[in-house]
């Protein structure tokens, strides 16, 4: 069952009740346990000695911490810099023995359960208990991630949920050897069929709340790629193509039948101001705005 989480979930610098987010896509079922983002001084950075069932990421955002790992009754000292993050996996002793006077320090606490070939992959190279760099986009869930729970957004939960999936994903990317992340995952033709209904669907019952690329990516677990591909060969054009035409349609619908201002529709579609809209409408139309709203009067 899902459980609502803690606004204090990702400021908080003391120990606190384990608050479970469900993850599920097709490739992977996630529980996640607790979220920390620590930022201070060295008794912050710092942590006991311990051990869990499950899996713990430690990503740093800024400073440094020095952590020890057991393994096979041997005890590994590794260094995690900004810019790193390491992944230990369940039924290791770990501890934070050592930290930089300052430092920004990520944790996330989570289970994970798949049987698909690239995520396995990525868990092998997790056991060896390495550290490596996280990709440019990490810091920019986490910041995301923290700005939700800022907010009294009905949706937070699921928004966190989906961006801390998104996050995962990209660093069990980040540690899978050369030759396997150069693979791309083929797409059954029945199965891209299938999702194409989905997209299209997800497309339609979203297109007044400013949905991008990115938006569709989130919510269906797959990379752009992934998506354009199964677009290009069911509808023979990419996403961002089927988004505008979906967008193009609701605008002329919201101009020709609603007493909407042009700029309350290019807020409610997702354009900067009016005249983004105006530019987006008459490459596509050949109208202006205005003149396309006379037309539809008249009609």
């Amino acid at each position: 069952m899902n459980q609502e989480i803690s606004r204090s979930i990702l400021n908080s610098h003391q120990p606190m009740n384990r608050q479970i987010i469900k993850i599920e896509d097709p490739y992977m079922k996630l529980d996640v346990y607790w979220i920390f983002f620590r930022a201070g001084g060295r008794d912050i950075l710092l942590s006991k000695k311990n051990k869990h069932t499950f899996y713990e990421l430690q990503l740093m955002l800024d400073g440094f911490i020095c952590q020890t790992v057991e393994k096979e009754n041997k005890i590994f000292t590794t260094t995690i810099e900004a810019g790193n993050f390491m992944i230990i996996p369940p039924n290791h002793y770990h501890q934070v023995t050592e930290a930089s006077d300052s430092g920004t320090r990520f944790s996330v606490a989570f289970q994970i359960e798949s049987q698909d070939t690239y995520i396995l992959a990525a868990i092998e190279q997790i056991k060896k208990i390495l550290v490596f760099p996280f990709p440019e986009a990490a810091s920019s869930y986490i910041q995301l991630m923290r700005e939700v729970f800022k907010k009294t957004s009905p949706w937070a939960s699921k928004e966190v949920s989906n961006l801390l999936q998104c996050l995962l994903l990209q660093l069990f990317i980040a540690v899978l050897p050369d030759d396997v992340r150069g693979i791309q995952r083929d797409v059954k033709p029945d199965s891209a069929a299938g999702m194409m209904l989905e997209i299209q669907k997800y497309i339609e019952e979203h297109i007044s709340e400013g949905i991008s690329v990115s938006k569709v990516a989130s919510h269906f677990g797959r990379s752009s790629r992934q998506l354009n591909r199964i677009c290009n060969s069911q509808r023979g054009m990419p996403l961002n193509r089927i988004i505008g035409e979906e967008k193009l349609k609701y605008i002329k619908d919201l101009i020709g039948t609603s007493a909407l201002s042009f700029t309350e529709i290019a807020e409610l579609c997702g354009f900067s101001n009016e005249y983004a809209l105006n530019r987006f409408f008459k490459y596509a139309e050949g109208y202006t705005l205005g003149q396309y709203r006379k037309l539809a009067m008249l009609s």
